[in-house]
């Protein structure tokens, strides 16, 4: 009986298919069509459906639980190219399987982002009214076109990136026959070189992805925000660095909650160590104890505004009926932050532990940058009724559709493509 080697480890996620696999599957296309349910639901009767509705007299708040999920999953995709591009222009070789979860994450993340902004229109022909008259006025109409230029660079990052993985696993033929065709389609004008002297392209993208991501997630869209004062979490300057931190930490969660995902369906333990994921939570527990200054910054700084709404909402976020949702949504940062950084105090791991609290904190950022957006548009600055909103079973479909969305595409990935990044592959030919 021959001995396993680690290339069976890398390429047990292709060739293993469970029944649980299967489970997976029909969960997360059951809730995929839940989202087309509810698509279909309020483009055919409209928002009335929804919880959203009209500032004024009819005492709504026009933005809801879409745009939070919008801004979670945005800030999900920058995190993530951002973890990947600075591991691998760092030659941060324990952690380049994770820099390939966040390359795959990116493009996902941005995709179902840009799902929600749909959703929140309603209409698929007002998509197509903002685009032929973009209005380059407006600083979300920059946010858009910034976190699409960075998606399209995303995919060409994730494509250059694995190409060298292809070819070595392909060679060794640790890849499955049957999806040959689909290879040789990535591998399309390819040529590999024993030539390690220079740069690859993949790292000169990944300097190039370095130096955008501060313009895209702390730059020109909180410049152009802050001095509008609309809203609690858009009064100042503080918003960008807070953007930022937020980026960094919903994309080291997502990414350190996938790792521990398939470390434990296939037993990854030697690509996923202990050492890396403990080391890797640190990291994403002081990313998000730079969140929560941020966050409280973002609403102190709205009690300074000129108007009145700013300031009576900022009281009531810290002392009024606003104040269990902050709680609740610090709680859920907080928590999760100190068990990561307990594990690598105390030299203790439990995959089980990081992957549920790791989940618990991405729910934190989402409920916090939800009832953010909700919050502030409650209160109006004129004299009209306090709004009212909780979220419609057609917003929490589309939540969950757009989760389910990128589970299925995760779970696609593992059985087409190698879970494994350069330094792996290297190491895989090596053995051979």
């Amino acid at each position: 009986m021959s001995t396993p080697t680690k290339r069976d480890g890398l390429v047990a996620p292709l060739r293993e298919t469970s029944t649980a696999y299967y489970a997976l599957v029909a969960v997360a296309g059951l809730v995929v069509l839940g989202m087309l349910y509810s698509f279909v639901t309020v483009l055919t009767e409209g928002h009335s459906v929804t919880a959203l509705n009209n500032w004024g007299t009819d005492g709504g708040v026009p933005w809801g639980l879409d745009i939070g999920a919008f801004s979670w999953w945005s800030a999900m995709g920058v995190g993530a190219i951002a973890l990947s591009a600075i591991f691998r222009v760092f030659g941060m070789e324990e952690y380049e399987p994770y820099a390939r979860i966040g390359e795959l994450l990116t493009p996902l993340a941005f995709g179902v982002g840009f799902l929600h902004v749909v959703f929140d229109l309603g209409q698929p022909f007002r998509v197509f009214n903002t685009i032929l008259y973009l209005p380059l006025q407006s600083p979300i109409a920059w946010d858009v076109i910034l976190l699409g230029g960075l998606g399209l660079l995303s995919v060409a990052y994730l494509v250059v990136s694995i190409r060298e993985d292809l070819y070595v696993l392909s060679e060794r033929e640790a890849l499955p026959s049957a999806l040959a065709p689909v290879y040789d389609l990535l591998l399309t004008g390819y040529e590999p070189t024993d030539d390690r002297s220079g740069r690859p392209t993949v790292w000169w993208l990944a300097a190039f992805i370095l130096a955008f991501i501060p313009i895209v997630g702390g730059g020109l869209v909180p410049f152009l925000w802050g001095p509008l004062g609309v809203n609690i979490n858009w009064f100042g300057a503080i918003q960008g660095p807070t953007f930022l931190a937020q980026s960094m930490t919903t994309g080291a969660a997502a990414v350190l909650f996938v790792a521990a995902v398939l470390r434990y369906a296939y037993g990854l333990d030697d690509v996923f160590t202990d050492r890396t994921i403990r080391t890797f939570g640190v990291f994403t527990g002081a990313f998000a104890f730079t969140y929560m200054l941020g966050v409280f910054y973002e609403i102190q700084t709205g009690s300074f505004a000129a108007d009145m709404a700013d300031p009576n909402v900022t009281a009531l976020i810290f002392g009024g009926q606003l104040s269990p949702l902050l709680w609740l949504a610090i709680a859920a940062m907080i928590v999760p932050t100190v068990y990561l950084v307990l594990q690598q105090v105390t030299g203790r791991f439990s995959l089980v532990g990081t992957t549920a609290l790791t989940g618990v904190l991405l729910v934190g950022i989402l409920h916090q940058e939800t009832w953010l957006v909700v919050g502030g548009l409650m209160y109006p600055d004129l004299m009209y009724p306090v709004g009212e909103y909780v979220p419609s079973i057609y917003e929490w479909l589309n939540l969950m559709g757009t989760t389910g969305l990128v589970a299925l595409a995760l779970l696609v990935f593992t059985k087409t493509l190698p879970v494994v990044s350069v330094g792996e592959s290297r190491e895989v030919q090596a053995e051979s």
